[in-house]
């Protein structure tokens, strides 16, 4: 029967049925040593079988209409990375969890933020870009200001945090660090504003490039901040007295780290300007802290082995180590594609 329809309406329920479809793939923090695989079902991709007049029919059309949701930046890459040629450009709506990406480098670990993970991927050109935020409110916080002030491979940017914390932190005090820039690393500043006017910077405020919060209504509630109805538009102030100036970004914000209050929910919206080319460049400048530059001309498969699968190459402990004892796998289940689960490890107090 489906055929006996129009070429117009197939057209129009095969988009139905993709736009209503992810692929989620990765791993899930319990705890600190404790992660959950997950997995698309198994028929997310069925109607592409059931006939060759329905796959002749929809083509890779599917690729640019799905959700392509990961569970951490690595197996992002794996996945991403292993593509056949041209089919990266065409995926149009991507959502990852924002956790650093730790490289090892010897005796010394390095941290990359999720800006650095992007621009290993040249062609990227999503649509929408969803990031759910670190547990870390001041690492969030950082990593957001990446995303906004460099990174490609979007058009529009969704980043969403589990607690109002993000916007109300207190700095870091690293007494320790002589230099200026990096002690106030996470010295917040009143938002949108800030970040509006680095993209305008970026893209030109002729373009019209725009920064928008919301926050959630009720706290403790996953999934709040992007339901209309319990979410409001938020913007900080810069406050007139002199004192309270000095000290905004750098003391907690008394109002969204009280009780009921830091449990709120937070979504960061920003779009590049009209018509910036925002895709994402083989060989774009390099950002400040970049992959690429600390091991240049090595593509993902040998930086996971040479900094993160290899170093245990000639450990003989490792092969005790039974990966199917360690994690257990669960199908990715989901009423809206637009659904997300915070990983525990957010509310635990396990390090």
């Amino acid at each position: 029967m489906l055929f006996q329809l129009p070429q117009e309406l197939r057209n129009q329920i095969y988009s139905h049925v993709f736009f209503s479809t992810r692929l989620a793939y990765g791993r899930r923090a319990v705890s600190q040593i404790r992660r959950i695989t997950i997995k698309p079902a198994p028929n997310a991709l069925a109607i592409l079988q059931t006939c060759r007049q329905a796959k002749e029919e929809i083509g890779d059309t599917w690729i640019s209409q799905i959700l392509f949701s990961f569970e951490d930046p690595e197996t992002m890459l794996d996945k991403l990375t292993a593509l056949p040629s041209g089919i990266l450009p065409k995926i149009r709506h991507l959502r990852v969890l924002g956790d650093t990406l730790m490289l090892s480098f010897g005796d010394d670990d390095v941290y990359y933020r999720l800006a650095s993970t992007l621009a290993l991927l040249p062609g990227l050109r999503l649509d929408t870009l969803t990031v759910l935020g670190l547990r870390a409110n001041d690492v969030s916080y950082d990593t957001l200001n990446g995303l906004i002030r460099e990174s490609c491979g979007w058009k529009e940017l969704r980043y969403i945090s589990h607690s109002s914390e993000m916007l109300g932190f207190a700095r870091l005090e690293l007494f320790h660090l002589g230099d200026e820039v990096r002690k106030h690393r996470y010295w917040r500043k009143p938002q949108p504003a800030h970040w509006q006017s680095v993209l305008e910077d970026r893209d030109g405020a002729l373009s019209r490039p725009s920064v928008t919060i919301y926050r959630s209504t009720v706290s403790d509630c996953p999934g709040s901040v992007i339901n209309a109805n319990t979410r409001a538009r938020f913007e900080q102030k810069m406050p007139q007295d002199t004192v309270a100036q000095e000290a905004f970004g750098i003391t907690e914000d008394a109002g969204l780290m009280a009780d009921g209050e830091r449990g709120k929910e937070v979504m960061i919206i920003a779009k590049r300007g009209s018509g910036i080319d925002y895709e994402q460049k083989k060989d774009s400048p390099f950002i400040a802290s970049d992959i690429r530059r600390d091991l240049p001309g090595k593509n993902w498969k040998e930086i996971r082995y040479e900094c993160i699968d290899g170093i245990f190459a000639d450990d003989d402990d490792s092969l005790l180590i039974d990966d199917k004892d360690e994690e257990t796998a669960e199908i990715d289940a989901y009423e809206d594609v637009d659904e997300y689960v915070w990983p525990p490890l957010h509310f635990t107090t396990d390090w």
